[in-house]
């Protein structure tokens, strides 16, 4: 049974994670309003309109910035989640589902960062893009081919693949340089002669851990529970008496609820900066959550788990700008 201070401590990670859910996207909406001359966005479509083959790049380019569009949205998509499944913990709380919901919004989040990183100049941020593009298409292709056709539907391999040809087609007409691998395939993209070269295949446990130091194993924790792993979910059981029941972890549904509203901060963050928008009102907002998240953690296993109190350290910060 739920005791009454830990019902109260979901109903506050509840709460915490539809509020920022409400406000992600009217965020978003402000943030993608045309954006003011001299931001990045303004000078990378600058950059471009000026380039070889400027009018194929800028579809390239278009292309990439729509598919971070989709990944926020499914960063908001999945924040909701979270604080639904959130939304009745007097009825119960789920055990392991919200950690699927926010590893996804995680990855989306972290996906987006990469690719409009302020801190790496705009070649390697549009070959990053190119290269996510082929990935992505790539992928597509393998889920295709695994379909096989039937009597009412063609089996969609050829097509997934001729698509992904014609990417790739289309990128070398506009003077991209594919880098290609022993076998061919492209390994790498480079968008000026000489210039940087970003992989077409990047791993997300690598990404992750680069993207939220604060917050060790965040990646591996997550997708030990949504590839049904024994060790992350045989935390949860309780013996008793050749019987178990299964419960939430108070702190484990904490933590998906700070991963998820991170993954809102990232996105804020990478889309504001890029909107030449870094002042609006959300993005502290946010972060301020995080650090709310963070701190009911903190009083919940110090006062009800009986956990040493740790020695003062250095607050919070959010992470994956």
């Amino acid at each position: 049974m739920v005791t009454v201070p830990t019902l109260r401590y979901f109903q506050h990670l509840h709460r915490l994670a539809l509020d920022q859910a409400d406000d992600l996207q009217p965020a978003m909406q402000r943030i993608m309003e045309p954006s003011p001359v001299g931001s990045p966005t303004d000078n990378d479509t600058k950059t471009v309109s000026r380039s070889v083959r400027s009018e194929d790049r800028q579809r390239l380019w278009r292309q990439v910035q729509l598919d971070c569009m989709h990944m926020a949205v499914n960063v908001a998509d999945h924040l909701r989640a979270v604080a639904l499944l959130l939304s009745q913990p007097d009825v119960g709380v789920p055990v392991y589902a919200h950690t699927t919901a926010a590893r996804a919004a995680i990855e989306s989040a972290t996906n987006v960062a990469y690719i409009l990183d302020r801190d790496h100049p705009f070649e390697l941020r549009f070959a990053r893009g190119i290269a996510f593009l082929i990935n992505n298409s790539r992928e597509a292709c393998r889920a295709a081919s695994r379909v096989p056709g039937n009597a009412y539907m063609l089996a969609p391999g050829p097509a997934a693949t001729r698509s992904h040809e014609s990417l790739l087609a289309f990128i070398a007409h506009a003077k991209v340089e594919l880098v290609p691998a022993r076998n061919g395939d492209p390994k790498g993209v480079r968008v000026t002669p000489g210039g940087p070269v970003a992989p077409t295949t990047v791993k997300m446990t690598d990404l992750v851990p680069e993207r939220y130091p604060n917050m060790p194993a965040l990646y591996n924790l997550m997708s030990g529970v949504t590839h049904g792993m024994p060790y992350r979910l045989s935390s949860n059981a309780q013996f008793d008496n050749r019987r178990a029941r299964w419960d939430p972890d108070p702190l484990d549904v904490g933590g998906s609820v700070l991963a998820a509203v991170n993954a809102a901060h990232t996105v804020l963050a990478a889309h504001a900066w890029h909107r030449g928008r870094d002042d609006d009102p959300a993005i502290t907002t946010t972060r301020n959550r995080i650090a709310a998240v963070d701190q009911a953690m903190q009083c919940f296993a110090q006062e009800h788990l009986r956990l040493p109190r740790p020695a003062p350290a250095m607050p919070f910060l959010a992470t994956g700008t």
